[in-house]
């Protein structure tokens, strides 16, 4: 008799043979029979984990980004420019971080995944603005003294 229990994780990967997603308890394909060994469907489930990761990361990126830009107008608003200003150096700094630290994570991971490539294009896309407001703030700052 099989227990229902709150511990146990259901890790999908693509069939080896037609990409159907599948669990990693199956001993062959639902879609097409084809025999999964349970080694491979770990190491397949633990990439597409860290694929989706890595998407996901991306997207909050982006979403950091955006968040950015309300902050940086309301630094003009005169009740709101203190509030506007701190989530703005907090949000310029954190994206900067978390940058960094997506780079690191999955610059070398190899997928024909299009899901990550676009990840990868946000990343890029991520890292040249952050590079270029934390720029732009400096040099307004401090001017050209670096």
């Amino acid at each position: 008799m099989g227990t229902l229990s709150l511990t146990s994780e259901v890790h999908v990967f693509p069939c080896p043979n037609c990409r159907e997603t599948i669990n990693t308890s199956m001993q062959q394909c639902p879609f097409c029979h084809t025999p999964i060994s349970t080694a491979d469907a770990a190491t397949a489930a633990a990439e597409t984990s860290r694929i989706s990761q890595a998407c996901s990361d991306a997207s909050y990126l982006k979403i950091m980004l955006g968040v950015l830009i309300p902050f940086g107008l309301a630094s003009f608003v005169p009740f709101l420019s203190f509030i506007g200003l701190l989530g703005f150096v907090f949000i310029k700094y954190a994206i900067a971080v978390m940058t960094i630290r997506w780079w690191i994570k999955y610059a070398n991971l190899k997928t024909s995944d299009p899901d990550f490539s676009k990840a990868r294009g946000t990343a890029i896309l991520v890292s040249a603005i952050s590079a270029l407001v934390l720029i732009i703030f400096r040099v307004h700052l401090y001017g050209l003294h670096i």
